[in-house]
């Protein structure tokens, strides 16, 4: 009768060892995600463009007509585009002068003529979260496009640079691409035929730090899409 109250102890002992075992390593899992959760995505460090620094400068024609002027440098992680620019559909017209400014993991939208504008994420990094970390700018610019439904389906020259050319049915768009930079877009949609061309390309140029920080005096809002982005989350379930 010992013998067998010892056995049973015994096995109660072992068991009780093993669900505590099992507990630690549970714990230590969930540890290795939260610390996973809450490391900190930045561009930082990414090569979003083939080439370091460059001004495009391009015409815009169709629906909308006008100009835009791209200044980047630090392989893309800053970016300015100055985009003056008339959209016209039936009666509706409207003239915008607007500057958009990717500066490392910040965006800037600052309507020019108001001086004002908001400030945000910058939307790349979603796209980082989606597919990971990536160091090599081929790996990151080419996964941009596919995570956007880009299907490569060609090649043509824009400006002198051999682009490959990549359709988005959904978007109902095509993009040619050098070096990860768009230097012509077409879109057709809902009866607004836009097309967006470089006609000038100054690789590796000088471009002052300046230019990607708002215009003094700005009145900048900041805005966090977080939130509404959890909510079409739930949705979906």
């Amino acid at each position: 009768m010992l013998f067998k109250n010892l056995k049973i102890l015994s096995l109660i002992l072992i068991a009780s060892f093993l669900i505590r075992c099992g507990g630690k390593e549970e714990n230590s899992q969930l540890s290795t995600k939260e610390i996973k959760q809450k490391k900190k995505v930045t561009l930082t460090g990414k090569k979003i463009f083939g080439i370091k620094s460059g001004i495009i400068y391009y015409e815009v024609s169709g629906s909308q007509t006008g100009e835009k002027k791209l200044y980047f440098a630090d392989w893309g992680q800053k970016q300015a585009e100055f985009s003056n620019t008339t959209i016209r559909v039936g009666k509706y017209k409207k003239h915008s002068n607007l500057l958009k400014i990717s500066n490392g993991d910040l965006q800037y939208i600052i309507d020019l003529a108001k001086n004002t504008g908001t400030k945000r994420k910058n939307p790349l990094l979603e796209k980082l979260e989606e597919f990971g970390e990536q160091v090599n700018y081929n790996d990151f610019g080419e996964q941009i496009i596919l995570i956007n439904g880009g299907i490569d389906i060609g090649s043509e020259k824009v400006a002198g640079r051999k682009c490959r050319i990549y359709d988005f049915p959904n978007r109902k768009s095509k993009s040619w691409v050098w070096n990860w930079i768009t230097l012509k877009t077409e879109t057709h949609s809902g009866g607004v035929d836009i097309v967006t061309v470089a006609k000038d390309v100054t690789e590796n140029a000088g471009v002052a730090d300046s230019i990607f920080s708002p215009p003094k005096g700005a009145m900048i809002t900041e805005i966090d899409f977080s939130g509404l982005k959890d909510e079409k989350r739930g949705e979906n379930f």
